[in-house]
């Protein structure tokens, strides 16, 4: 890179740190921290669910997925655009829940022992999390950089890693959450410029539009279209992707609605997550466009994980080359501040102030919850110096988190639901996880014995699945879902159900306790600690009431997410009415007209780019 990139990139680095120290003098406690004292506005939820939700993996990962498989690649996210209804109705049940973390969410509805289970696998999964972002910005920064004076990379992989981590660190730090998310405000039109900038200067290397289609044409007629050709994607594949994103939303989605100053200000976060769909064309036209670019993957010897950075390294210009390392930059950084600050929230508030020092001042947790940041970053760092591919990390932290979202969502719609339920069901679905994340040639007898089982409801039901027998070994795990997904979700909501039916409640105060605050708006705090019940998780470590202020107060007196399975009964035996969810409704409407309009503008793109 040259000088002038070099200045961009500390212009920006100088900007971020300035902006986390500004907001250091609103940071007083643990809940101001990690919470924002909640009351964080809509455009500061916005910001956060966007900036905070495109990681660095994100462009690179979807451009490699496009550069050997053709739009049908961009699934990798583009997939999450069709939970967005559950992205709408999910985050006004986590504020109202008034708790700091979903460990927080299951020790109250499930007892100690899930909120082991989840802070255990919580912990498990945080250095994959932490490393993808990490190490997708730190490629970037290599390859922009260049070769040193030997002919090697003038950066190693800790030097990139550094450069990423450190400014993220010290600006997360001073300023805990709201800095963080006013950090993002600034970052979201990065993101912007980071997916789309490369394209026309792809265009113009290869020499204009009607040259581009017509060499990605020649290497694959089948590149356009949004499901593949007859190997790809299937809408069954789709549907129970979609299925196992409606179920893990509660756990990888709406974190930060906890910070939200009220149910509106939560639920406009979607926004964000629309933004990112919207990106998400960019990151797939990046990866078809090098087809035109260098050639085929199997010709070109270029390897698809290094699609998007060579693409920055051959086509834009000294200063833009910087900008796009600072673009990178605050796509790693945005994820990882909120994922440092969500890690240091698990690690003060359920096991620092649970186990260890349980009455300390304020102050004290607030130290705690600063010295907890490093935790992540370090186990992070470790993963993303490691050999793993960057797709082979993005699959290991997407799939996971359905298994724990199974007793979530059952906890919110089924009243029945029971610790032991849950737990027994977490123990089976893991194996069968595990199983169906392998080559089918490593099946277990029993586990292929299940599989066929699935094949033959199926063909019973009349539907093709493309998966025949004997070519199960032959065909990716990922792609597999079809038959995989049916069993360790099926057997899961099974097992939960019957036992439940047949075990009681952990804790019947603690169980009230959790849907008494459900059903209490913002604003009637009040009405909890008159029932006997905390009003929120934040006062044990901040040592001070917590009260919606009246004009925050919920719009809507019921959630369609709790009501989900009874609230046409509600409404036929007029204990609610239909208009007790028109927010959910309105949400829902909206969310499916943007799925159909971004999905009709992706199947247009050849005719409009021709």
């Amino acid at each position: 890179m040259t000088p002038l990139d070099w200045s961009i990139v500390l212009l920006y680095t100088a900007v971020i740190l300035a902006i986390g120290n500004h907001m250091r003098k609103r940071i007083r406690s643990a809940g101001a921290f990690l919470l924002g004292e909640r009351k964080l506005g809509t455009p500061m939820m916005i910001a956060s669910t966007f900036a905070g939700g495109v990681n660095a993996n994100n462009p690179i990962s979807v451009a490699s997925n496009t550069y050997t498989s053709g739009l049908s690649g961009m699934w990798l996210s583009l997939a999450f655009v069709l939970a967005t209804p559950i992205y709408w109705m999910w985050p006004p049940v986590l504020r109202r829940l008034r708790v700091v973390t979903l460990i927080d969410f299951l020790r109250m509805r499930f007892g100690r022992g899930m909120e082991w289970v989840q802070m255990v696998s919580y912990l498990v999964v945080v250095p994959f999390t932490f490393g993808v972002g990490m190490k997708a910005a730190a490629m970037l920064v290599i390859a922009v950089a260049g070769p040193g004076a030997d002919g090697s990379p003038a950066f190693g992989i800790h030097t990139a890693l550094a450069l990423v981590v450190l400014p993220t660190l010290v600006y997360t730090l001073l300023g805990g959450i709201v800095g963080a998310y006013a950090v993002d405000m600034f970052q979201s039109v990065l993101l912007v410029f980071l997916s789309f900038v490369l394209l026309p200067f792809m265009v113009w290397t290869v020499g204009g539009l009607p040259e581009v289609v017509a060499r990605i044409d020649a290497h694959n007629p089948a590149a356009w279209n949004l499901l593949g050709d007859s190997h790809g994607v299937s809408g069954l594949w789709l549907l129970w992707f979609t299925l196992s994103l409606f179920i893990s939303a509660p756990v990888v989605y709406g974190g930060s609605s906890g910070a939200a100053r009220n149910e509106m200000a939560a639920r406009w976060a979607v926004i964000g997550s629309l933004g990112k769909r919207f990106c998400t064309i960019g990151w797939g036209l990046t990866g078809l466009f090098a087809v035109a670019l260098f050639g085929a993957p199997l010709v070109s010897g270029v390897k698809a994980d290094d699609v998007f950075s060579l693409a920055a390294v051959h086509t834009l210009p000294a200063g833009l080359r910087g900008l796009m390392v600072a673009s990178m930059l605050a796509a790693a950084m945005s994820t990882l501040a909120g994922m440092m600050l969500y890690c240091s929230s698990c690690l003060v508030n359920n096991l620092y102030k649970d186990y260890l020092v349980r009455e300390a001042s304020p102050r004290h947790y607030l130290l705690m919850a600063r010295v907890f940041l490093v935790v992540p970053i370090l186990l992070g760092w470790t993963v993303a110096a490691s050999g793993l591919s960057l797709v082979h990390l993005v699959v290991i932290v997407e799939q996971i988190s359905s298994l724990m979202g199974v007793c979530m969502v059952a906890a919110l719609v089924w009243r029945r639901v029971t610790a032991a339920g849950a737990v027994v069901s977490i123990c089976l679905m893991s194996p069968l996880f595990y199983y169906g994340n392998l080559q089918a040639s490593a099946w277990p007898q029993g586990y292929r014995w299940l599989a066929e089982r699935v094949l033959d409801l199926y063909r019973l039901a009349g539907v093709e699945p493309r998966l025949e027998p004997a070519r199960l070994e032959s065909i990716r795990p990922d792609l597999l879902l079809p038959l995989t997904t049916p069993i360790y979700l099926g057997t899961g909501v099974l097992v939960l159900i019957l036992v439940s039916l047949f075990t009681r409640q952990h804790d019947r105060h603690a169980v009230a306790e959790f849907y008494a605050r459900l059903e209490t708006p913002l604003g009637d705090e009040r009405k909890l600690r008159e029932a006997g019940f905390t009003a929120d998780t934040v006062e044990s470590m901040d040592q001070v009431e917590l009260n919606a202020a009246a004009e925050d107060r919920d719009r809507s007196r019921r959630l369609l997410l709790l009501d989900f399975l009874t609230w046409p009964w509600l409404v036929l035996t007029r204990r609610a009415r239909l208009s007790d969810y028109w927010i959910d409704f309105a949400g829902i409407a909206g969310s499916f007209l943007f799925i159909a309009g971004l999905l009709t503008l992706i199947g247009l793109l050849r005719p409009l780019l021709h």
